[in-house]
């Protein structure tokens, strides 16, 4: 049982992730890899700065009694951006850097879930509900543009 407060999670934890989820992505594309995975990576890096950027500023409008909120009960760790995730095959397979993808954003989209349910507090619960459907229909956005990349 860990004990968190909503801030440090935000300022710390959420947008390092998003910057170390870029940065793998930087990594990988600069390797030999095809043109399509080229053009992916590209979006999802531009995508995953965004995101570690944008955590400030939600955070500059969130309440600060939800800010100030101490969960108790954390059971889970946080994600890892682990660069095992994007294996080899994410270089010319369009469909496993696909898979990659999702799976970060799928980690992320349980950890803010798992904080909406260890909650009692509704100003934090409804601003991890809030970053959680935000991921959704992010995920949603990038599953549409693959579908577009694997069309060409």
């Amino acid at each position: 049982m860990r004990f968190e407060q909503t801030r440090d999670i935000l300022q710390h934890q959420v947008a390092e992730y998003h910057r170390s989820v870029s940065r793998l992505y930087q990594e990988l594309a600069e390797q030999d890899i095809s043109p399509r995975n080229r053009l992916m990576l590209e979006y999802l890096i531009d995508h995953e700065l965004r995101l570690a950027l944008a955590i400030h500023d939600f955070m500059a409008e969130a309440p600060e009694s939800a800010l100030d909120y101490w969960f108790k009960r954390i059971e889970i760790s946080f994600p890892v951006a682990d660069a095992a995730v994007l294996a080899d095959a994410c270089r010319t397979d369009l469909d496993r850097l696909v898979g990659a993808a999702i799976h970060f954003k799928t980690s992320l989209i349980d950890f803010y879930g798992h904080l909406t349910q260890q909650c009692d507090a509704a100003a934090t619960a409804h601003l991890f509900r809030k970053l959680k459907e935000q991921e959704e229909k992010g995920m949603k956005r990038f599953i549409r543009h693959a579908q577009g990349l694997a069309d060409l």
